[in-house]
């Protein structure tokens, strides 16, 4: 007999890569899992392994006509009280109206819980509070940002799992990688996000005959964003193009992963000092290099997060990071032990995720 009825809604397109691990993660512990989702995610729920007649489907922004909007979500919480949903559990709980609407007025006997994305939001988000006087125990991805900022609020605890498993998806026709040793920058090119100067400029003191480095930027090169005009122009200045793997096109779930476990590296060029990746969030570059147990390489600061000082390799600057680019082409990289903490089995995980649900 199953536990409980649990519906896990995600309204906007930007966190769906957590979505499999919460159901496997679920459907393991015998709940009766049904989906609340945006539209654009349907292509991709035939891997998730939760029948059509338990998923629907929510755009909040199908419609500009205030009375549809409100009708739309209007029938979504009627879904769920008719239902007899025991939790709900929010893929995304921050800043979208229908989700504070949903927190404010679902009954007291559902339970709501969720993950937060940025815990800034926390602090400075007047929305965010709304949605805190509901829901006070919250998911986060990293054991580290538990502790990374002091909350103003302090009856909200939090809740560490990792999002790190993924379909099996088929086995999918990639570029031939010969003999060439592959470093993959997970996403479109940003560099609000990411420093890509310091890749290039690190690029640019190799030698292109003596290298069989290959940096994959697993993320389609739009000629209209501004920051692929000016990476593509950086890369012609400086003729790095044979250094480099590219698409003109949206990259396929089953081809992404496909690149991700070929790949030799995941590489996460993270910008710090605009994203602030130490106190508040993390990439999800970390855990796709989690996920399939790949050497990460990143910036030295860094370093102070556990899972990054045990599975990472640093650089500070061009100079180093061109350093470390030649000890991997020419195989003295000095080898580490990755991934022997016990957090990064199965077993490990599910317990963690099931602890806000199932408090002792």
């Amino acid at each position: 007999m199953l536990k409980k009825k649990i519906a896990l809604i995600e309204l906007t397109t930007y966190h769906e890569e957590c979505l499999y691990s919460q159901i496997r993660f679920l459907k393991d512990a015998n709940y009766d899992v049904h989906l609340i989702i945006h539209p654009k995610i349907h292509k991709n729920i035939v891997h998730y392994g939760i029948e059509t007649s338990k998923t629907r489907f929510l755009d909040p922004r199908s419609s500009s006509f205030f009375i549809k909007r409100i009708y739309n979500w209007f029938t979504t919480y009627q879904y769920i009280v008719r239902n007899g949903f025991d939790v709900v559990i929010f893929n995304t709980a921050s800043s979208n109206k229908e989700t504070i609407a949903l927190t404010r007025l679902l009954p007291k006997r559902i339970k709501c819980f969720g993950s937060i994305h940025n815990l800034k939001k926390l602090n400075g988000s007047f929305s965010q509070k709304i949605i805190s006087k509901r829901i006070q125990n919250y998911y986060v991805l990293n054991d580290f940002l538990v502790d990374s900022t002091v909350l103003n609020d302090r009856n909200i605890r939090l809740f560490p799992y990792y999002p790190i498993y993924f379909p099996k998806f088929p086995s999918s026709k990639i570029m031939d990688k010969k003999n060439d040793v592959w470093i993959c920058i997970p996403g479109e090119v940003n560099y609000k996000r990411r420093n890509y100067k310091i890749v290039l400029e690190a690029l640019s003191r190799l030698e292109l005959e003596s290298t069989n480095l290959k940096i994959i930027i697993l993320g389609k090169m739009n000629p209209k964003n501004p920051d692929v005009a000016l990476f593509s122009s950086q890369v012609q200045e400086l003729n790095l193009t044979p250094f480099l793997i590219t698409f003109d096109h949206f990259i396929e779930n089953e081809i992404f992963h496909e690149y991700i476990k070929t790949s030799d590296f995941i590489m996460a060029p993270v910008s710090n000092t605009e994203q602030n990746y130490l106190k508040y969030k993390i990439t999800g570059a970390y855990n796709l290099a989690f996920a399939y147990k790949k050497p990460l390489i990143t910036p030295q600061e860094m370093s102070v997060m556990p899972d990054l000082y045990e599975n990472s390799y640093f650089y500070e600057d061009s100079e180093s990071l061109a350093q470390l680019f030649n000890s991997i082409s020419n195989n003295s990289l000095e080898t580490k032990k990755l991934y022997t903490h016990k957090k990064w089995n199965y077993p490990f995980q599910l317990k963690k995720y099931l602890k806000l649900i199932e408090p002792i």
